[in-house]
C-alpha cells in the first residue's frame, strides 16, 4: 500500500532506511533465538550467528550513520534494540516468558515491564546478555556507553531513563535521541521547535550581511566572532592551542532595544552557517528548585552536539549578580547562576547574551566572556544608510529628505523599521504612495509609544 505523506520528505531515503532497519531487525532476532537457544539448552552459538549485516554497499542514511561514527557489534545492537522498541516491540515478547519454577520472570533477562501496554522494554543489561551472556566482565564494560568519550555521549545519540530507587546503570531503559530516530527512519535533519520540552526557538532573518548597519568598531568586533567560527575546529585539533585557547567563545551584547543584538545574531548564524537558537526564559525560569538548571540541560545537551549558536536574550533575568544568601530563595537563585556558569564554561560552541543591563551581568560571567559589544544608538551616517536601505524599492523619498530624517531624528534601527511599516500602512490607507509626510505620521507614533512627542526631539 502506498503511503501519501503531507510533509516535504523524500521517500527514497524513507525506504532505504526502512530496508536497512528490516535487516537490522533481522539481525537482532537471529541473536534472541541464538541466545535463548544457548541458554535453555546449552548448545554452544556459531560466532558469525552475531556477526552484523554487512553495510559496505548499502547507502542509506541509517547505514552512513553507521559507517560514519564506526559504530562496533555491540553498539548497532544497542541502536537496533532501542528502534525496535518503538517500531517491533513484539520482538522481545519472548522476555515475556515465566520461570516456572520461580512463577517470576528470568532476572538474568534484565529489562522492564510496561504495565500499560504489557511490553518488555529492554535495558542495558538485557542487550548485555544477548550478546555476551551471562560474562560478568561483560556487565563491567558495558557500562563504558556512558562514559563522556564514548561515540554515544560526544554524538548526542542516547538518553538514558531517569534513575529510580535502587536502579543500577544496567538497569535503566535506553532511547535514542529524537534527532537520530529521525535521521534513521526519515532520513532527515532533525530541528527541534519549540515545546514545553524544548523551550528555545530556531530564528532566522531574510535580511544579508550587507543590510548589517553597525559602527567600525562594533563590526570589527563581529567580525572577530566570524574568524573564531571559522577557524575554531583548529583549536580543538591542535593540541598546543587546546591548551592555551577556550574552546568555546562568549559574547556579550549590550545597548538599546532596536540597536542590531537580534539582527547581528541572527546574520552571523545565517553567514556562517550555523543554526540559531533563542533561549526563551519565560520558559527556562521556574519558582520550582532544580527546574531551571533541568530545562537549561534540556538544550546545552543537544546543542553540545550540534554546534549551534545559542542566544540568550534579556539575559540579565539570567546572569544577574548573584546575592547575598538572606533566605532559601537567595541560595536557589544562586545555584542556578553557579549551573549557568558551569555549563557555559563547558560550551564548545558560541554564546550570544543579549541586554540592555549590561552592569546587572554577573562578574564571573564577565570573566569568561571574550567579547563584550555595545551597541550604540545608530550617529547621523548609520541612520542615512538605514534610512536608504529600508526606503529602498518602496519610495522615490530624494536624499536630501532622507539626510534630514537621519539628522533631525535620532531613531534605532529597529525603530525606523516600525516607522516605515506605519508609513506603508497609511499609505495604503490614503491609495497613495509613501511620502515624508506618511513617514512623520510614522515618527510620531514611534515617539509615542516610548512616552515622548516629536516636538520634544
Amino acid at each position: 500500500m502506498e503511503i501519501q505523506l503531507t510533509m516535504n520528505i523524500d521517500t527514497t531515503e524513507i525506504n532505504k532506511n526502512a530496508t536497512t532497519y528490516s535487516n537490522e531487525i533481522h539481525w537482532l532476532n537471529t541473536i534472541i533465538d541464538a541466545r535463548f537457544k544457548q541458554h535453555f539448552s546449552n548448545e554452544g552459538i556459531q560466532e558469525n550467528e552475531f556477526n552484523p549485516p554487512n553495510l559496505t554497499e548499502d547507502q542509506s542514511k541509517y547505514a552512513l550513520w553507521v559507517k560514519k561514527l564506526e559504530l562496533g557489534h555491540f553498539e548497532r545492537l544497542v541502536v537496533i534494540a532501542a528502534l525496535a522498541y518503538s517500531y517491533s516491540s513484539n520482538v522481545f515478547d519472548k522476555f515475556l516468558i515465566k520461570n516456572k519454577g520461580l512463577d517470576k520472570r528470568f532476572t538474568e533477562f534484565g529489562g522492564k515491564i510496561d504495565d500499560k501496554n504489557s511490553r518488555f522494554i529492554p535495558t542495558l543489561e538485557t542487550l548485555t546478555f544477548l550478546f555476551y551472556g551471562n560474562e560478568v566482565e561483560a556487565k563491567f564494560q558495558a557500562q563504558n556507553l556512558y562514559n563522556e568519550h564514548h561515540v554515544f555521549n560526544r554524538n548526542g545519540i542516547i538518553n538514558l531513563s531517569a534513575k529510580s530507587e535502587n536502579d543500577s546503570i544496567l538497569s535503566r531503559t535506553l532511547s535514542l535521541t529524537e534527532e537520530v530516530v529521525q535521521q534513521l527512519t526519515l532520513g532527515v535533519e532533525f530541528k527541534p521547535d519549540f515545546s514545553n520540552d524544548f523551550p528555545a526557538k530556531l530564528i532566522h532573518t531574510e535580511m544579508n550581511w550587507e543590510d548589517l548597519v553597525l559602527n567600525p568598531v562594533v563590526m570589527d568586533e563581529i567580525q572577530n566572532i566570524n574568524t573564531w567560527l571559522l577557524h575554531k575546529d583548529e583549536i580543538t585539533e591542535n593540541k598546543i592551542l587546546s591548551k592555551k585557547l577556550n574552546k568555546g567563545y562568549k559574547c556579550l551584547f549590550y545597548g538599546p532595544p532596536g540597536t542590531g543584538k537580534t539582527l547581528s545574531t541572527a546574520l552571523i548564524g545565517k553567514k556562517n552557517k550555523k543554526d540559531v537558537y533563542r533561549i526563551d526564559l519565560s520558559q527556562i525560569v521556574s519558582k520550582y528548585v532544580g527546574e531551571t538548571e533541568k530545562n537549561l540541560a534540556k538544550i546545552f545537551n543537544i546543542a553540545e552536539n550540534k554546534d549551534w549558536i545559542l542566544f540568550f536574550d534579556e539575559a540579565e533575568s539570567l546572569f544577574s549578580k548573584r546575592t547575598s544568601v538572606n533566605d532559601s530563595k537567595d541560595k536557589f537563585a544562586n545555584q542556578q547562576t553557579a549551573y549557568l556558569l558551569q555549563r557555559v564554561e563547558e560550551y564548545k560552541g558560541l554564546i550570544i547574551l543579549a541586554t540592555n543591563l549590561k552592569p546587572n551581568i554577573d562578574i564571573a560571567f564577565s570573566r569568561r566572556i571574550q567579547s563584550i559589544i555595545n551597541f550604540s544608538m545608530p550617529d547621523i551616517r548609520e541612520r542615512k544608510i538605514l534610512w536608504t536601505n529600508f526606503l529602498a524599492d518602496l519610495s522615490d523619498i530624494d536624499e536630501t529628505t532622507i539626510g534630514r530624517l537621519a539628522k533631525e531624528y535620532p531613531l534605532s534601527g529597529g525603530s525606523i523599521k516600525n516607522v516605515i511599516q506605519s508609513a506603508w500602512l497609511l499609505a495604503k490607507r490614503n491609495q497613495s504612495e509613501i511620502t515624508e509626510k506618511e513617514i512623520i505620521q510614522g515618527i510620531r507614533r514611534e515617539l509615542i509609544k516610548d512616552g515622548k512627542s516629536i516636538d520634544s526631539i
